[in-house]
């Protein structure tokens, strides 16, 4: 999924320079030179990793975003998320990179639905939950809620489901594809996060019918935000972010 992602941002955007990485530790930020600031959530504390530093800190500024693409393609957590910021920095600031709306009523979601949603994101679950919405869901952290099913339930309850929810994250570990390979018979299947890359081409021939991404609308408050720790919440609450979509034609 990575190779095909890459494949897809112009040559031109892979020869712009890298103005700054950090590292933060609710997201990683990359500034690209006429481009902006792209995120992608740090997951390296959620996955079994003994990763406390990264070699390759200090030489990133003054590289190419074909560098970083690199550097995602050789694998390992902190290389896929780095690239991936990079990813998102060049293409979701596009002017056509998604409208402003409320995926969920795009998508037609509903009371009664049946929701599934891979990766847990908690406002969004009590927010179907207020909507009358039943929702299952999956995510390998340890969390008691009471809705999170075992992972080998996950492909009987994607048959059944009316609405998919996937995080963006899978992209980063890896397990995006797999999730896609099963049989679902959902009527809406959303990929949703900050870490959303707005390039709907690359999914067009997958069940994935809207991804629910983001743009940065101000890069140094977006940068002094996740180099303080901060994350989702309060990216949107001081407007460093607004929220993106876009509908996967085919």
């Amino acid at each position: 999924m990575f190779s095909e992602l890459i494949r897809e941002v112009p040559e031109t955007r892979q020869q712009q320079k890298i103005s700054r990485v950090v590292l933060g530790l609710g997201y990683f930020a990359v500034e690209v030179e006429g481009s902006g600031v792209g995120l992608c959530a740090n997951i390296l504390s959620q996955e079994k990793t003994s990763c406390t530093v990264f070699p390759r800190a200090g030489s990133l500024k003054g590289s190419r975003v074909s560098d970083l693409f690199e550097l995602g393609m050789k694998g390992g957590l902190p290389g896929r998320s780095i690239a991936l910021a990079a990813l998102n920095a060049v293409s979701n600031q596009e002017k056509d990179s998604g409208a402003q709306e409320d995926v969920f009523e795009a998508a037609g979601v509903r009371e009664g639905d049946r929701v599934v949603m891979v990766g847990f994101i908690a406002p969004v679950a009590a927010m179907l939950k207020a909507k009358g919405c039943t929702v299952d869901i999956f995510e390998h952290r340890r969390h008691d809620d009471v809705r999170i099913r075992p992972q080998e339930a996950m492909e009987e309850c994607l048959s059944r489901a009316d609405v998919a929810i996937v995080t963006a994250t899978s992209i980063i570990n890896g397990s995006l594809s797999d999730i896609l390979a099963f049989q679902s018979g959902a009527r809406a299947m959303i990929l949703m996060g900050p870490s959303t890359p707005m390039l709907p081409r690359v999914f067009s021939s997958t069940p994935v019918t809207f991804l629910a991404g983001c743009r940065v609308v101000d890069a140094g408050k977006a940068l002094d935000i996740v180099m303080e720790g901060g994350g989702t919440q309060i990216l949107y609450k001081n407007a460093a972010m607004e929220k993106i979509i876009r509908k996967i034609r085919r």
